[in-house]
């Protein structure tokens, strides 16, 4: 069985959950079975991880551009037509959501990420607010949808009427090795570690009030913040307005320093209103880091007994649980332990089997 990939998420990220998400199940599936063969249909894309992966890619990597979003979606569809007249695929995945598909006539399965768009349409702005439309189109022609969570798989029934026998959950892993030896520090002070974007629904501006609410934590501990780009000015002036420009740092990080930041962190705090899966947590636990996040969506059911929660909006509740949490070493040291045992339910080769079943029931 020969499965292709579609360019989409290529073409739009250089480094990304979604793509590399593709990349590790690509490459995974090849091993898992001699009877499937993958490959990545991507004829001008800009993502790193396909650089030097063993997948099997149809394509070239370019330079990131301005205006590459309008773009290289036309030129890979096109180009994709017409490699495609010389390749049978058995499946293909389509990577993200578009208007149009690649016309062959053969299954199509589409993973669905969340419904972040259609839950908080008011988040978004440019291009982004058409997004719930191409997702509508794409589920539409899809004979199968896969979901990373069960908390996905209902809001999708809920806002688009999807029946459930069309969709399967099939939760993600992550690709993050855990920490080996004694790593260097990173603070002379004990921190707080937050992760990745940091604008709409992921609801940092609470997380910031909330840590500078607390005489005690601002005097006992700093704010780490990994990925999402520099700080803002309107951050900046926040943090200046909240007196805690000294206590918040930010780091831009590889998965080798992400780890290590892990592993050190007093607490991981995941303040974020809405997730589809929540992957930081997956690597908070597989790193051995106390988790406090949301009771949202799908964060109860990824974190599990492995985590302190709170309600993301009630900036005195996320403050209590912040500082209750850190007091506690035999809360920390809990929290650890089911961390460890709750991510081995998250493994690539659950993911792997999982998706491969699948395919084969729809060929």
């Amino acid at each position: 069985m020969h499965i292709f990939y579609d360019y989409q998420i290529f073409c739009l990220q250089q480094f990304g959950g979604i793509s590399r998400y593709f990349v590790e199940l690509a490459g995974r599936l090849s091993v898992y079975s001699s009877a499937l063969t993958t490959t990545i249909l991507a004829p001008v894309h800009i993502n790193n991880y396909l650089d030097g992966s063993a997948v099997p890619t149809i394509g070239k990597k370019v330079p990131s551009f301005p205006g590459r979003h309008r773009i290289l979606p036309t030129i890979n569809q096109l180009a994709s037509n017409v490699i495609l007249r010389g390749q049978k695929p058995d499946i293909l995945h389509e990577t993200y959501y578009s208007a149009t598909s690649l016309a062959v006539k053969v299954p199509r399965i589409l993973t669905v990420y969340d419904m972040t768009h259609e839950r908080f349409p008011a988040q978004f702005q440019g291009a982004d607010r058409a997004i719930p439309q191409l997702k509508a189109k794409a589920i539409a022609r899809a004979d199968h949808l896969i979901v990373i969570s069960y908390s996905t798989r209902d809001d999708l029934i809920a806002y688009l009427g999807i029946t459930p026998d069309k969709i399967t959950v099939i939760p993600l892993a992550s690709a993050m090795e855990k920490p080996a030896g004694n790593p260097g520090r990173h603070s002379q002070r004990p921190y707080f570690l937050y992760v990745g974007l940091r604008g709409g629904v992921k609801n940092f501006q609470r997380l910031v009030t909330a840590f500078s609410q607390s005489p005690r934590l601002r005097a006992d501990f700093d704010l780490i913040c990994v990925g999402g780009g520099a700080f803002t000015a309107e951050e900046l002036s926040l943090f200046k307005a909240l007196s805690v420009s000294n206590q918040i740092k930010h780091l831009g990080a590889d998965d080798n320093l992400l780890t290590s930041l892990y592993a050190q962190a007093a607490l991981f705090v995941y303040p974020s209103l809405y997730e589809g899966f929540g992957l930081p947590i997956l690597e908070a636990m597989r790193c051995g880091c106390p988790i406090a996040c949301s009771n949202t969506s799908s964060m109860p059911e990824i974190a599990g007994d492995a985590a302190m929660f709170f309600d993301p909006n009630d900036e005195e509740e996320i403050r209590v649980v912040m500082e209750s949490t850190v007091q506690s070493p035999e809360t920390l040291d809990l929290l650890r332990a089911r961390g460890y045992e709750r991510e081995k339910m998250f493994s690539w080769d659950n993911c792997v089997r999982q998706t491969a079943e699948l395919y084969r029931r729809q060929v």
